[in-house]
């Protein structure tokens, strides 16, 4: 006959504080705040780093970046719930396999699930240094890392619950639970602001390829100046308008808006690419000096 599990102790419970404690700390104001403050910064650096722009010239606020952390934020999070309903469904799945099988079929699923941890974990370790992104990839990575702890630590406790090692090794597992489930929780963050760094940093090159396919169909922006300017590119056209007495004497078309940020505009030539050679022109808001118009 075989053994039967023995009932859920305290351990349970033990990780669900540890969970607890892991996300009251993240729920915290400030750590939040920063978490998604380098989130916006991510995506925004890709997408101005695309056009050749220094993001510190930019100036956007606090304010900004945490709106703009919405769109890389979601993404992670609602893979994140798909994913750990199908951790929940696996879970009873091997409940009950494990309360059917025999002590050599629970030695086999328990080591089975402690070599693809391992193999996880070590893929997920060795990408950390950018030597395994050409295998894994910028978003198994990070899934590889977390998961193989989670399958690790779940083969550890299975083959402790349904008495599958040894004595001497059962007390080592008993007294290093705490501590492996501390790394456990701190690995799975590490893995989770990995991936939505990643894919923050993918957001942000994505929104910059629409914007340079889309240059055509944007905001065109019209610049007005008393003084000729040293504005250039391709698709960018100099009028000069009539009478000597006007106040702007000169227009420029062919100019499209990237972006409007602390009183300074960061136009783009019509004819735009990043392949191109043309360059973002940052043109202060003077009223003075210049105006510009927007148009669609």
């Amino acid at each position: 006959m075989a053994a039967e599990p023995a009932g859920p102790s305290g351990d349970d419970n033990a990780f669900g504080r540890l969970i607890g404690v892991a996300g009251r700390v993240l729920a915290s104001t400030g750590v939040l705040t920063a978490i998604l403050y380098y989130f916006g910064y991510v995506r925004e650096q890709a997408l101005f780093d695309y056009f050749g722009v220094d993001l510190g010239a930019v100036g956007f606020s606090t304010t900004d970046y945490l709106v703009l952390s919405a769109g890389p934020v979601f993404s992670p999070l609602a893979s994140l719930a798909v994913f750990s309903v199908g951790l929940l469904i696996a879970h009873h799945l091997v409940l009950q396999l494990m309360k059917r099988a025999g002590r050599r079929w629970r030695q086999a699923v328990c080591a089975s699930l402690a070599v693809v941890g391992f193999g996880m974990l070590t893929l997920g370790a060795i990408s950390l240094h950018r030597l395994g992104d050409a295998l894994t990839g910028p978003y198994l990575s990070p899934a590889l890392l977390g998961g193989g702890t989670v399958v690790l630590e779940y083969a550890a406790e299975s083959a402790t619950r349904y008495g599958l090692v040894r004595a001497g090794m059962a007390e080592i597992l008993d007294g290093t639970r705490d501590l492996r489930r501390a790394l456990l929780v701190a690995l799975a963050l590490v893995a989770a602001f990995w991936a939505t760094a990643n894919v923050a940093q993918e957001h942000g090159v994505d929104a910059a390829r629409a914007v340079e396919l889309s240059l055509a169909g944007r905001s065109q922006a019209v610049v007005y100046a008393r003084e000729r300017l040293q504005i250039s590119g391709p698709g960018v056209e100099m009028v000069r308008l009539p009478g000597k007495d006007a106040g702007f004497r000169y227009r420029y078309n062919g100019l499209r808006t990237l972006a409007h940020v602390d009183d300074r505009w960061f136009l783009l030539p019509v004819g735009w690419t990043h392949d191109n050679g043309a360059t973002v022109i940052l043109l202060p808001d003077s009223k003075e000096a210049t105006r510009v118009d927007v148009a669609p």
